[in-house]
Formats: structure tokens, C-alpha cells, sequence
């Protein structure tokens, strides 16, 4: 993780992804294993609810579509690592953002609003890329060092 990235002390999205085993007190690894052994398709529906972000954009976000998405839902199937691994990400990125907005609407309206340091694109737009993921972070970061965005 780049170093102008601050953790959050928030894992409350990331205990929910793993049905409560990971938590502040959990080692790094455990984390590995979860994305590794794969997402369960309930623990991250209720993610995604928690984000209050509708299917499409949730889907969007994590690179897959949504008739994939309803395939594991219907089918209670495990996600695969890659879009495992995408959730997790997310989830660390929507707990270390919502520390400084102080709330998932804040948040999410922030994530909605056109913004010049994504050329004058939502950062919602960006969020299904790693670099999306870290000019986020680092834009949030420099909001809370006090810089505009």
C-alpha cells in the first residue's frame, strides 16, 4: 500500500465480507485465505446493501456484470479470487473513505459529484480499476490533510 494511503481502523465492511472471523485483531493472512477460499455471495450482498449502491454500479465497481452476479446469488456459489479480491479492496477503500466523510451517504454523494482531479468525471467512474481505487484514496487523503478535491 503506497504510504500517502492511511489504513482505516474501520473493518467493519471487511468483518461483514467474511461473516465476522476477520477483525481488527486478525492477522493479514487470514485476509489472504478469505480471497483465496473466495467471497461468500450473501456476506457480499450484504455489503453491497451496506454501500446502499444498486446492483449495476456495485457489479461495475467489483468488474463483473450483473447477470453473473444473480449466477452466484442463485446459485450460493463462492466468488471467484479476482472478484474477491476486488470486494476486499473495496471494502478497505469504502471504510477508509467513510472515516472521513463520517457517512455512506456523504460518501456516496461525494462519489456521485464531478470532480476536477478525475477530469471533471464522477470518482464513482473510477472505482473498477486498482488506480481508480488509489487516486480515490489519495484524493480523500488529501481532503483530509485539508487540500481541495
Amino acid at each position: 500500500m503506497p504510504s500517502y494511503i492511511q489504513p482505516s481502523a474501520n473493518r467493519k465492511f471487511v468483518e461483514i465480507l467474511s461473516d465476522g472471523t476477520i477483525n481488527l485483531n486478525s492477522n493479514p493472512l487470514d485476509e489472504i485465505e478469505l480471497i483465496q477460499r473466495g467471497l461468500d455471495i450473501n456476506c457480499v450482498e450484504k455489503f453491497r446493501l451496506e454501500l446502499r449502491w444498486d446492483l449495476q454500479s456495485f457489479t461495475k465497481a467489483i468488474g463483473t456484470n450483473t447477470k453473473a452476479f444473480e449466477r452466484y446469488i442463485k446459485e450460493h456459489k463462492r466468488l471467484n479470487v479476482t472478484l474477491s479480491e476486488n470486494i476486499v479492496e473495496l471494502a478497505h477503500l469504502a471504510s477508509a473513505c467513510i472515516d472521513y466523510f463520517e457517512s455512506v451517504e456523504r460518501w456516496n454523494t461525494w462519489l456521485n459529484t464531478r470532480s476536477l482531479q478525475f477530469s471533471s468525471e464522477m470518482p464513482l467512474t473510477f472505482v473498477n480499476t486498482i488506480a481508480g481505487r488509489e487516486l480515490i484514496k489519495k484524493t480523500v487523503d488529501n481532503l483530509n490533510h485539508g487540500y481541495n478535491a
